[in-house]
């Protein structure tokens, strides 16, 4: 079962992810047993309770949007806010789960408001773009990933979602 957590937009991701899932409320998540978790977009309220989920964490984590930020939180990097483009063009710079089947340059929607200045500690920079450099990451030692986009919203990015599941699997 992989659990979507719920930041304000779960259920916009539960319609793409496949097989068994639950949409849970963070507070709700912190102590479910899963093959792996997804942290949707949200409320930046959430992050004290996402932090605490990652920390307690060793199962395949994707952190989308708000996840993305919560992720970096979990590490020690503070997240600014920003104003991005509803879509932008990826490039990936390093192979991952996430990336199987995609094109080295992909499209992908977002809604992101928040950024770092630098990339967490012990992460790879998977994919960026001419506008923002860490667009994917990828923790070195877990299999922990953080995407600055949308991908529920369309373009390439349902393929990550979907690659997110067989990873799990």
């Amino acid at each position: 079962m992989i659990v979507i957590v719920d930041n304000g937009k779960g259920s916009d991701v539960e319609r793409f992810v496949r097989g068994q899932k639950e949409v849970m409320k963070p507070k709700d998540a912190l102590n479910v047993k899963a093959c792996g978790f997804i942290l949707s977009d949200g409320d930046m309220k959430h992050l004290k309770d996402n932090v605490k989920i990652i920390e307690k964490l060793n199962k395949p984590l994707l952190g989308i949007g708000a996840g993305y930020v919560f992720l970096g939180a979990a590490y020690g990097v503070k997240a600014k806010e920003g104003k991005f483009d509803k879509s932008d063009r990826v490039k990936i710079e390093h192979p991952c789960p996430l990336t199987l089947d995609l094109k080295r340059v992909f499209t992908v929607v977002q809604n992101s408001t928040h950024a770092f200045d630098e990339v967490p500690e012990n992460f790879n920079i998977i994919a960026s773009s001419s506008k923002y450099e860490f667009k994917i990451i990828g923790e070195a030692k877990k299999p922990f990933f953080g995407v600055h986009f949308n991908p529920e919203l369309g373009g390439d990015g349902l393929k990550i979602i979907d690659n997110f599941v067989k990873f799990v699997e």
